[in-house]
């Protein structure tokens, strides 16, 4: 079963950090990383550039649709990266979630997708 981990962060605060917090984080998610392709359970991950390059589609209600700048929500929380991970069931893909790097601030949503 594939799931979905959609990582948030507010850019702002990361922005900000202490340059041991990113030497601290990006360590970790390298070897999790790794650990993930020699299970074989990584089916893809990436992360993304900042809100402020991001394009948003709108859908309007009258049928149109507007293009705006910036993330699809008004939020001080954006999504900052992915994973696709290949598990056996919710709690396996869960447990990999608390695995993953934590800088005080954002969160993980885990999500399956329809098969």
């Amino acid at each position: 079963m594939k799931f979905l981990f959609i990582l948030t962060h507010i850019e702002e605060a990361w922005a900000k950090a202490p340059s041991g917090e990113r030497e601290r984080v990006y360590p970790h998610c390298r070897a999790l990383e790794r650990e993930l392709k020699t299970r074989g359970t990584l089916v893809h991950s990436g992360r993304l550039r900042p809100r402020s390059e991001a394009k948003t589609l709108r859908n309007l209600a009258n049928g149109t649709r507007k293009l705006v700048d910036g993330t699809y929500t008004d939020t001080e929380e954006v999504m900052g990266g992915y994973y696709v991970l290949e598990c056996a069931s919710i709690d396996e893909a869960l447990e990999w979630a608390k695995r993953m790097p934590n800088y005080g601030h954002g969160s993980i949503e885990v999500r399956p997708f329809w098969e």
